[in-house]
């Protein structure tokens, strides 16, 4: 769907949404993300108010194609009285700037989106363009076909019920959050949360993914071959020669399932840890 990433204040969100819960995975302290978030989509800015309407729709759901029509309709008419345009271009080429300060603009919108067609239409459908009345028609019913699922509960996901509630409840949800994660993941060896970190911060990034994958079933096979000559157990050589031989066959077929590779790579980081306990 032709639309500019650029432009799409819903997409813009998403994106350091993402981000953030990347710096928090590594532990950053000071999270640039935050910070560009806090200041573009504060209450006073037209960023914020745009970001508000796309909610109203992304998170309408209705068993009647008329009610989601008359959303949609209510909406766009909130959105022409409420937003001043000049102000919220202003607004989104600082943002756009700030990011490109920041990050690699490349890889920065690279990741996959999953409802990427349903920001484009909302966007589409706010800046309506007459002159194309065939796709104008495609935005807006992607958008009802979206709000009109049967038997669907409505609920709110865990990162709209947070919008909604205080800076304190925010941040102290975030830290509970991290908490959660070091403590389930304690007993992981320091590669292997290197690998998971690296699974959660690219899991929408297709090659950045697989290059780090085939890098680490390098390093792993290296290390195998080196702890091999010092392993005693006939048995257990066999086993590290068949895993040699799995790493060999599985190098180039990454793209096809990502994270059972992800799994093995990790499962096999344990056996490292092993052979070099038993070889002590």
């Amino acid at each position: 769907m032709k639309h500019s990433k650029f432009k799409n204040t819903g997409l813009l969100f998403e994106l350091l949404t993402r981000q953030i819960t990347a710096d928090i995975l590594n532990n950053k302290t000071d999270s640039t993300a935050i910070n560009l978030l806090k200041k573009a989509f504060n209450k006073k800015t037209q960023l914020f108010k745009e970001n508000q309407l796309y909610n109203v729709i992304l998170e309408a759901n209705f068993k009647d194609d008329k009610k989601a029509e008359h959303l949609i309709e209510v909406t766009k008419s909130a959105y022409e009285k409420a937003i001043d345009t000049k102000q919220l271009n202003v607004e989104k080429y600082n943002l756009i700037k700030s990011i490109k300060e920041n990050f690699e603009i490349k890889d920065f919108f690279k990741s996959k989106i999953h409802n990427y067609k349903l920001l484009a239409s909302i966007q589409n459908i706010f800046l309506e363009n007459t002159e194309d009345p065939a796709a104008s028609t495609r935005s807006y019913y992607t958008i009802v076909e979206h709000m009109v699922k049967k038997d669907v509960k409505k609920s709110k996901n865990t990162l709209s019920i947070l919008r909604n509630e205080n800076k304190d409840l925010r941040a102290l949800t975030y830290r509970f959050l991290v908490e959660k994660f070091n403590k389930k993941y304690k007993s992981l060896s320091t590669d292997q949360k290197g690998v998971l970190r690296e699974y959660i911060n690219n899991v929408s990034n297709t090659n950045g993914l697989k290059e780090f994958i085939q890098l680490k079933y390098k390093n792993i096979m290296h290390e195998l071959k080196r702890l091999l000559p010092k392993v005693d157990d006939k048995v257990v050589s066999i086993k590290i020669k068949e895993c040699i031989n799995i790493i060999d066959e599985n190098y180039n077929t990454i793209g096809i399932n990502r994270t059972q590779h992800v799994l093995r790579v990790m499962r096999f980081y344990q056996l490292l840890e092993d052979i070099k306990s038993a070889v002590k």
